[in-house]
């Protein structure tokens, strides 16, 4: 594009828009409106019949099917009637700089929870010094391995190292361990390397394992040159692990993070790379036939136990046995910049409710999600509720869930307005260096060449 950068464009284009959709449109329905990508349906409106019953405030919500991203876009630039919406952290920096968000810090009580999130959720969801976020679901990525399999090859601890972890498997493969349908274990890791619209997430991971910085204050690239040149040796060991000792499936480039997890729980791996809230799904014997083989063996009915902890948690294996760390991600509730005037403060309301504390005090919809889904929450004094606590050492560790969660880091330049932009670029050239189509130094260095043109076309 000449003569306009993409800033400018996204803003003329949503100034634009408001006067080709102003005429069509009639009158929104009362309430607050809000939309998010349609998880869990039902129970977001069940956290909102709640919420209208403590504050008498109607909510107009809407669950978006498809690629939300896509899907909002028009909406934003449209000016379609909205006034709060889910927000993903690798959108966040495009949306504002397109003007879509409102910042709340002039908003009553908008410092409130600060001091309970985990750092890399606060910061995820601010941008420019301001503040756009309450926190709606958060994560990271575990390290997990099966401790039998483990056992049999005659190891008593997991690897901490890749080169370990490479001993590890290769054992695993030459003596022929077999899953719990009788079916060798001929790749003992899998990874989920499918290109997807937030696609892989393992290999960020396996970098801030081994402590790898990707990008300078500035966002300018520093890999391939980063220290120790550490960001290529991760993806040589991933290309001799696929192609060269063949513990890695190959099928991991065309594998979604389902199937992955699928596989794992089917025992048909060793280790794997999981969101930490599946470790529930993949041990619980509904969803595992590992968990319910193992259960099954001990003489277990359904009745007596649910969860087999056959799968366990460790830290993810680096180059170095004294680095750690992982990929995490938040997802937001924000308030659209042309949130209604009059729907403000009541908008702002269910944002307080959803991303942080109800009328009494509770941080129910954080704690209610996690309660009928498992899933991480951004507050850090829940690590420590009895409730929690219980109910994650049926499947989990506690104490190396707070361990872990201390060196989580989300993607560098996710703040970048350009990310987007990365995001479809660099996922095919890290397939290509998978493939063996190019070496993982001139991959990287192509991809380093074009974060920086597209720093230029957004500067």
């Amino acid at each position: 594009m000449v003569g306009i950068t993409r800033r400018k464009f996204l803003t003329t284009s949503a100034m634009l828009g408001l006067g080709g959709a102003a005429g069509c449109l009639g009158r929104p329905d009362p309430g607050v409106i809000f939309k998010g990508w349609s998880y869990e349906p039902n129970l977001v409106q069940q956290n909102i019949d709640f919420f209208e019953k403590q504050t008498n405030i109607k909510v107009n919500y809407e669950a978006v099917s498809g690629n939300y991203h896509d899907k909002m876009v028009p909406l934003f630039i449209g000016k379609t009637p909205l006034d709060c919406c889910y927000v993903r952290d690798d959108h966040l920096a495009e949306w504002v700089e397109a003007g879509w968000l409102r910042p709340f810090d002039d908003l009553p009580g908008a410092g409130s929870h600060k001091d309970d999130l985990f750092a890399y959720n606060l910061d995820a969801m601010s941008y420019d010094g301001k503040s756009y976020g309450l926190p709606y679901y958060t994560d990271f990525l575990i390290w997990v391995y099966n401790e039998n399999v483990l056992r049999r090859a005659g190891f008593d601890k997991p690897a901490r190292t890749l080169d370990e972890l490479t001993e590890q498997a290769r054992k695993i493969k030459a003596d022929r361990i077999s899953a719990p349908g009788g079916n060798v274990i001929e790749y003992p890791l899998i990874f989920a390397f499918r290109q997807l619209d937030i696609g892989l997430n393992d290999w960020w991971a396996l970098n801030y394992a081994s402590e790898v910085r990707l990008f300078d204050d500035q966002l300018d690239p520093i890999f391939p040159d980063d220290v120790g040149r550490r960001c290529e040796r991760v993806l040589q060991w991933l290309v001799d692990g696929i192609h060269k000792h063949h513990i890695i499936a190959p099928t991991s480039l065309n594998m979604g993070y389902r199937s992955v997890l699928e596989s794992v729980a089917s025992g048909r791996q060793a280790f794997a790379l999981i969101i930490k809230y599946d470790l529930e799904w993949v041990t619980n014997r509904k969803n595992s036939a590992l968990a319910e083989g193992d259960l099954r063996a001990k003489g277990l009915a359904a009745e007596q136990a649910s969860h087999a902890k056959v799968l366990k948690m460790a830290p993810i294996p680096s180059l170095e046995p004294d680095q750690s760390g992982t990929l995490g991600w938040t997802r937001m509730y924000s308030l659209a910049s042309h949130v209604r005037e009059e729907k403000l403060t009541q908008a702002w309301e269910l944002m307080n409710f959803l991303g942080g504390k109800d009328a009494s005090g509770d941080y129910y919809t954080a704690r209610r999600w996690f309660r009928l889904k498992g899933m991480g929450f951004a507050f850090k004094s829940l690590l420590d509720d009895p409730d929690i606590i219980a109910q994650t050492q049926q499947w989990g560790d506690m104490e190396l869930i707070k361990e872990q969660a201390r060196s989580v880091r989300a993607r560098e330049n996710i703040k970048a307005p350009w990310f987007s932009d990365f995001n479809v670029y660099y996922q095919p050239e890290i397939q290509k260096i998978l493939l063996k189509q190019q070496s993982p130094r001139d991959g990287l260095a192509r991809i380093a060449k074009r974060c920086r043109a597209l720093k230029r076309e957004w500067s």
